[in-house]
Formats: C-alpha cells, structure tokens, sequence
C-alpha cells in the first residue's frame, strides 16, 4: 500500500484541505472525551483554522498530507513560534492506520522543525486519547506536565 502513498507539503494555504479530516479527529476526541465533550460538539473547523493562521502571522506554519491516490489520507500541521516548535494536529484515517502512514508525517515535520533549528517540540494530547502516547514515544517524546481545567459551564472555551 505504501507504494501508493504519496506525499505533499505546503503552509496554511493547504488548510482548506484538512477540513474534513479534521473533523473526524474533533469527532474522535468528542467521542473519547470524559468530560469536555460540549466543548468538541462546539469546536469548529473555522476556529481551528482562525487559531492556526494567527500561529502563522506569528510564526510558521507547515503541512504535511498523505494521499493515497490522490485522495487525503492523512496530514500532520506543525508550528514554530521563535525557537518552539508544536505538532499543532495529525490524523490518519482509521483504514490507513498502522500502515506506516504517521512514521511517514512525523519524519517529515521532525525534518522542518530540524532545519529551522527548533530547540523543542511539544504536543498536546486531548484527555481519553493516551493511547497515541506510544506512537509518540518513538520519536522521543514524553509527558512533560498535565494541566487540569474546571470547565465554566457549557459556553466555555478552550
């Protein structure tokens, strides 16, 4: 299957292309959430969006997309904000995953954010998803604090 894979970079102009990958990573989260599930039924993809150009405007922005046959399967959005790096999102259709598919995204952001002499790299991983902490432990990443958060009501914001 991999033959077939083919990938693409680009910046915030390729955006518009995750949308509805996105959206099934939102869904995911909802989904395993315990306790933030309004928050992710309100999350829209025009927010995320708004949230990442604003890293742009403040820094750079990077993507990566997996396509299998032209069709996106994949992708990895990755930020620098002065010498700090992020793994803003990545998702992988449930059909292509463990299919060497993320080794693939991973490899290429970790790539950039060694060329622009990144000095870390953090990922925020959404309570009830920790089951992806191995995945990530493979390039070496590890739990560094964990944040708690008393939600204000339905309207809160994240």
């Amino acid at each position: 299957m991999n033959n077939e894979i083919t990938l693409r970079t680009g910046d915030k102009s390729m955006l518009d292309d995750i949308q509805g990958l996105w959206e099934q990573l939102n869904e995911l989260h909802m989904t395993k959430s315990p306790d933030f599930k309004h928050h992710y039924n309100a999350f829209t993809f025009t927010a995320r969006k708004k949230s990442l150009l604003e890293k742009a405007d403040n820094g750079q922005i990077y993507l990566v997309a997996a396509y299998d046959r032209g069709v996106m399967i994949g992708y990895c959005v990755s930020s620098i904000t002065g010498d700090s790096g992020e793994i803003d999102s990545i998702y992988i259709e449930p059909d292509y995953q463990n299919k060497h598919i993320g080794h693939m995204l991973m490899e290429t952001s970790l790539n950039w954010f060694k060329a622009n002499n990144t000095r870390a790299i953090d990922i925020a991983v959404s309570v009830g998803n920790e089951d992806v902490f191995g995945f990530y432990a493979k390039y070496g990443f590890k739990p560094r604090l964990t944040v708690l958060r008393q939600p204000l009501g339905e309207t809160e914001v994240l």
